[in-house]
Parts: structure tokens; sequence; C-alpha cells
């Protein structure tokens, strides 16, 4: 079976550094409504990296990675499913005011 090299493993390591120092540095930069995408853009870089090399994916058989697809595919259609049910709720009734 093959395995991911030393090398690679140290690199992505160097690059999961600088993408939290990065984030940690653009916390710090007004990006106005720019500030909440690129957050998730760079936590996202993250996580497939960590997915990719420390998990070993990029040298998986096919099943496990269409496991994962899987997994992601039905996370997106669970968080849509409730934000399509929470768009479409009617407003809540007002209460009768308390007798006084």
């Amino acid at each position: 079976m093959k395995s991911i090299s030393q090398r690679t493993t140290f690199l992505t390591l160097l690059a999961l550094l600088g993408l939290t120092l990065g984030s940690f540095a653009l916390s710090y930069v007004h990006l106005g409504r720019w500030s909440i995408p690129v957050a998730l853009g760079i936590a996202a870089l993250k996580a497939t990296l960590v997915i990719t090399i420390f998990m070993e994916l990029a040298v998986e058989k096919l099943t496990v990675k269409l496991s994962l697809v899987a997994g992601f595919v039905f996370v997106f259609l669970l968080v849509g499913l409730m934000a399509a049910d929470v768009a479409t709720r009617a407003a809540a009734p007002l209460l009768p005011h308390p007798p006084s």
C-alpha cells in the first residue's frame, strides 16, 4: 500500500501553520461582508489538507473516498432542508396581553 512521505506531511504541517497565522492576521483586518466567506474558505482549505494528508485519504481506495463524499452530501442536504424549513415558517402568533 502506498503511503504519504514525511516530506509531504511536514510541508502540509507548514501550510496548516501558515493558514492558521493567516486566519489570525485576517481577524484584525476589516473585510466587511467578506470576512465570513474568507474565514470559511480558509477553514475549508485546512480541513481539506487534514483529510487528504493526515488522514491519508489521498492514498485510500475509491470506496473510502466515495463514503466521505456521501457523508458530506448528506450533511449539506440536511443543512439545506433545515434552512428551507426556517425560511418558509410563518411568523409566530402574538401572545394576548395578560389581564391587569
